[in-house]
């Protein structure tokens, strides 16, 4: 089949209206209420569209819409165990129910699911579905079923233990600092603190609780990379990249592309980024920059404290969202009025943010672990935009049309950001928009740096899967001066070595990294057409995410009008437009 022109994905695709109350769809094939966490409830539901009769193409359509119906059942409770868990790590009875889903339930469910993708491949009638709306469906189905293996179902529930293990460890580490008891991310704003010392003390002090809990981290890692490989190893692959890379459904790019990738980051980005830590050394009057000066603002004014509960929070994104579009802001309403969102640090919440699809309704939940800081506003824009992302896809009638790639999921949240961005006067003062405004340009170059190098050390892990973690330490050392900026490590020799094991993706979402720098690309091309015509940049932005996974990778950059290319040309004129913005 030849790709749909992107000119016709933009004039025809008719952008969803989306009901305020958000509303659940109707169920045809699975009751509601219905367990979806009980093997008992499933099996006969598996087993019915196992050996269900499909006599013609309209028969196994109405298979499909039922089959995604309960695969939908599955997701939203593995998402709601998901987010309970993540949110209260110390409730036992949450993380017992999390691991009883992953253990007990998806280790037959994807026996019964890879049944399902046989069945539907071996299906005479699947050649006369239309080929422009199921190809890329079938082509997913068809990898899965090839990469499957029983075998791996038991490997896979240890796997998602041992990840279980690392998120539960990290939310419960705390910092006894300035007379309190702190989250890691309650510590964030002390690196904005004027005084060097304080700063310095801080980065200590997490250093100190980070430290007693490497030993641990050290042991679930290896336990991964093993379980990981011999995965592979079952599939019939030597190691688990090229396995990982098919079960990710990377078909627009290969291994060979993301050292390529990686060789224009240190190329283009690099430098612009030692030209930036230069220049803030010499603000802020010091010989090199250390670890805890990379958050202060050069200038001496004080740390920007633009909200203390989540309800301010939300109060100021909200009008970030309504400045890129009013609709932005009536779908983040929905979301507000049905408790769609977690967004503040605590006590044995797991770290970090994220956005996640409850498929049953529909409806996307947002995680976050905000402490008041501008870089918490900056991540509900994130997250946000992936929730737009999944809003705007959500009347796609499957399962697998709403199951979007993860580069382009990327490119929603990112781009958000940057639109975002450009509407800062409407929540800041013109002082501290400008500060905000260039630190986000800034830390996009860094971010990018970081993203090669955390992809690169995958590369090298699972490449070498018998290595010794002093191997380990060495490969990161060598990556990050390559990658890194202009910072002294002196005395922190250790910790620069071991800098990688905070990355949470490297733990519960393997390779998963990539897709960040493919996405940031794509959204400082966003964000380049929203400065020259905003309403234009807005409507390709919107009309390209309700396509969700309805097209190639290819395909739904070039419906939000960008290019999906990142080789060194491209990435250099992205860099030089952006310094341009930090030097206007």
């Amino acid at each position: 089949m030849l790709p749909l022109a992107p000119q016709t994905v933009i004039q025809n695709q008719e952008e969803p209206a989306l009901p305020r109350n958000l509303a659940a769809p109707t169920w045809h094939f699975v009751p509601s209420p219905f367990d979806a966490g009980s093997l008992l409830a499933l099996e006969p539901k598996y087993e019915n569209l196992i050996h269900r009769n499909i006599p013609d193409a309209a028969a196994l359509e109405i298979w499909l819409r039922d089959e995604s119906e309960l695969r939908s059942r599955v997701e939203a409770e593995k998402a709601r165990r998901y987010i309970r868990m993540t949110c209260y790590t110390d409730d036992a009875e949450a993380r017992k129910a999390h691991l009883a889903m992953e253990q007990e339930v998806m280790p037959r469910v994807k026996v019964l699911e890879d049944a399902l993708d046989r069945k539907l491949l071996a299906c005479p009638a699947l050649v006369f579905l239309d080929p422009d709306k199921y190809e890329l469906l079938i082509r997913q189905r068809r990898t899965q079923a090839e990469i499957f293996r029983a075998e791996n179902t038991d490997l896979q529930r240890q796997e998602a233990e041992q990840k279980t293990r690392q998120q539960a460890l990290l939310g419960g580490i705390t910092v006894e600092f300035d007379g309190k008891t702190l989250t890691l991310q309650q510590l964030s704003p002390y690196f904005e603190n004027q005084d060097r010392a304080v700063r310095e003390s801080a980065y200590r002090s997490a250093l100190a609780a980070r430290q007693q809990r490497w030993p641990e981290l050290e042991d679930i890692y290896d336990r991964l990379v093993s379980l990981r490989t011999d995965i592979a190893r079952n599939a019939g692959f030597t190691t688990y990249t090229p396995y990982r890379f098919l079960e990710l459904n990377r078909y627009d790019y290969t291994e060979a592309a993301c050292r390529q990738f990686h060789d224009a980051i240190a190329e283009c980005v690099v430098p612009a980024v030692r030209e930036l830590d230069r220049a803030r050394a010499q603000r802020l009057g010091l010989a090199k920059l250390q670890p805890w000066d990379l958050e202060v603002d050069t200038e001496g004014r004080p740390p920007l404290r633009p909200f203390a509960t989540q309800d301010e929070l939300i109060a100021l994104a909200r009008k970030l969202f309504v400045a890129v579009d009013p609709r932005f802001g009536e779908e983040f309403d929905a979301l507000v009025e049905r408790d769609l969102l977690d967004l503040m640090s605590r006590k044995g919440k797991a770290p970090g943010g994220y956005q996640y699809q409850l498929e049953d309704d529909r409806v996307p939940f947002i995680f976050a672990n905000g402490v008041g800081l501008h870089g918490d506003v900056q991540t509900l824009l994130h997250e946000g935009g992936h929730a737009f992302h999944s809003l705007l896809s959500r009347d796609l009638d499957l399962l697998g049309f709403r199951d979007y790639p993860i580069e382009m999921a990327e490119t929603a949240s990112m781009s958000m950001e940057l639109l975002g961005l450009e509407n800062l006067g409407d929540v800041y003062s013109g002082d501290d928009k400008q500060r905000t405004y260039r630190k986000h340009l800034e830390g996009i170059l860094r971010t990018l740096t970081w993203i090669a190098s955390i992809d690169a050390i995958q590369h090298w892990v699972y490449g070498r899967p018998n290595h010794t973690r002093e191997e380990r330490r060495t490969a990161w050392r060598d990556i990050r001066r390559r990658f890194g900026g202009d910072i002294d490590w002196s005395g922190l020799e250790d910790a620069m070595a071991m800098q990688w094991i905070g990355q949470t993706h490297l733990f519960s979402h393997p390779f998963y990294y990539i897709e960040y720098g493919i996405a940031q690309l794509g959204a400082l091309q966003v964000w380049s057409n929203y400065r020259k015509d905003r309403q234009q940049a807005v409507q390709a932005y919107r009309r390209a995410l309700s396509l969700g996974g309805t097209r190639k990778l290819p395909e739904l950059f070039a419906a939000a009008n960008v290019e999906f290319d990142f080789s060194s040309p491209k990435i250099r004129s992205l860099v030089a437009d952006v310094m341009q913005q930090l030097r206007a």
